[in-house]
């Protein structure tokens, strides 16, 4: 932050912006909070760490920023451009939670970003370096607010950045930086895919080493410090990883060595397998014992709301993919499981395509149940003549996917997956991914008794 007699702007009073208050908070930093929505409930974690009397309310004027000079914005706030470069005419700061986590932090930092796969990468190397026996913690998009991992002493902070993170963070001082890979996501807010490719790349700009997925053509290297790679096909080198498919069954090569196959994860899914693989070479690049994580992969079990299975009974397998919140990820899943899938797709819809998905769905045997506010657009767009029907919320889905299973034959030996993998963010009925999976698996749960 920039020197100043002004108290700091919190911008957003989310769980974000609370973090930021406790850490001003601790360090004697004056401060005012604000936060757009008018009625917004004051919780005991913001009465905890902010004084009432420096909350404001209410939509953000520009005569605030005469009395702040440093301004801290949350990532779920969208500032209007005319506040951003009126502030920048003035020389005052604006910066995220992440920034001020780079000034503070001395223990060493892995950043994590990507379209798909990014939790799933971040936890996994999480779970990876505890294997290992080191002192290690996840934070940001994960969950956990970064600045919250300043008050333990870590070894290694696992960094999962959103596009809506890095685009007002200015620096993020890594020793290893990641992209999973790239796909059009939050255009809505980035306005188009060069702008969002280009927020993801930041996390390129202060690292010592970075890893990319080598078969994605919308990540650029170029310029970029030395770089490790990873991909879903063979890999070119021993600072590489890659997957191979020998006799049916998928393998993890470092090079042209097989390491690991798919027979001995718990994991779904050829995409957790590049995860791994993305994993793997971090491992690699701190110099840490590659062989022993191997080892400790194998008894890493799903990660909640991605690729979730959590009942099967009577033939009937239930996923919980609730963080598919867009096509390419749906994509991922439903390429991943065999036999009769009953897929729930549906939400706030992020796009009017679905091309991708229809071919992928013309291939299996798929029965697809449409819900929420996008489920018109969906049978529009997705043209299955057969095996579709249109339902109004989740509980509707259930219902109707138990009643779909029951009725496949019993000489029909293909097994059957009820899959919820909605290709759509949760807004329309939730506040979040997880609201809507565990709402899922709590109806499948109750029909399950």
């Amino acid at each position: 932050m920039i020197a100043s007699k002004l108290p700091a702007a919190i911008i957003g009073l989310g769980k974000t912006g609370i973090s930021v208050a406790k850490f001003f908070k601790k360090n004697k930093i004056e401060f005012k909070a604000y936060d757009t929505r008018k009625d917004l409930d004051l919780t005991d974690g913001i009465k905890k760490n902010i004084k009432e009397e420096n909350i404001i309310l209410g939509p953000l004027e520009n005569k605030l920023i005469a009395s702040h000079d440093n301004f801290i914005v949350s990532p779920g706030v969208c500032l209007k451009k005319d506040f951003i470069e009126k502030i920048n005419s003035q020389n005052k700061n604006i910066q995220t939670d992440v920034d001020i986590f780079d000034s503070y932090n001395r223990k060493k930092i892995v950043c994590v970003t990507g379209s798909n796969g990014k939790t799933s990468v971040t936890l996994i190397l999480e779970y990876m370096l505890k294997f290992l026996g080191k002192k290690v913690a996840a934070g940001g998009n994960v969950g956990t607010p970064v600045l919250e991992l300043l008050y333990n002493d870590y070894e290694y902070h696992i960094l999962e950045l959103s596009s809506f993170q890095l685009e007002m963070t200015k620096k993020i001082q890594c020793d290893v930086s990641l992209i999973t890979n790239i796909t059009p996501d939050h255009l809505d807010r980035h306005k188009n895919f060069e702008n969002y490719k280009k927020i993801k790349h930041k996390i390129f700009l202060n690292s010592n080493s970075i890893v990319i997925n080598r078969t994605d053509r919308n990540i650029n290297v170029k310029n970029a410090p030395l770089h490790y790679s990873f991909g879903c096909d063979t890999a070119p080198n021993k600072s590489s990883f890659g997957i191979v498919k020998i006799d049916s069954t998928n393998y993890i090569v470092q090079g042209s060595e097989k390491i690991l196959s798919e027979n001995e994860i718990k994991l779904i899914g050829r995409h957790n397998l590049e995860n791994i693989c993305a994993s793997l070479a971090v491992i690699n690049i701190l110099n840490l014992d590659l062989e022993k994580a191997v080892e400790g992969i194998k008894d890493f079990k799903s990660i909640q709301h991605r690729m979730e299975k959590f009942c099967e009974k009577n033939k009937i397998s239930w996923i919980n993919d609730s963080k598919s919140t867009n096509i390419e990820s749906t994509i991922s899943a439903v390429k991943s499981i065999s036999g009769n899938i009953i897929l729930i797709l549906g939400g706030r819809s992020k796009t009017n395509n679905y091309d991708k998905l229809q071919e992928v769905l013309q291939n299996k045997s798929v029965f697809l149940i449409l819900y929420g506010e996008c489920k018109k657009l969906l049978n529009e767009n997705i043209k299955i003549k057969k095996n579709k029907v249109l339902v109004e919320d989740i509980k509707s889905a259930v219902d109707e996917a138990y009643k779909i299973a029951k009725s496949i034959p019993k000489f029909d030996e293909k097994k059957i997956t009820i899959l919820l993998s909605p290709a759509c963010s949760s807004f329309d009925m939730y506040s979040s991914f997880e609201e809507r999976g565990d709402h899922f698996k709590n109806e499948v749960l109750k029909k399950h008794g």
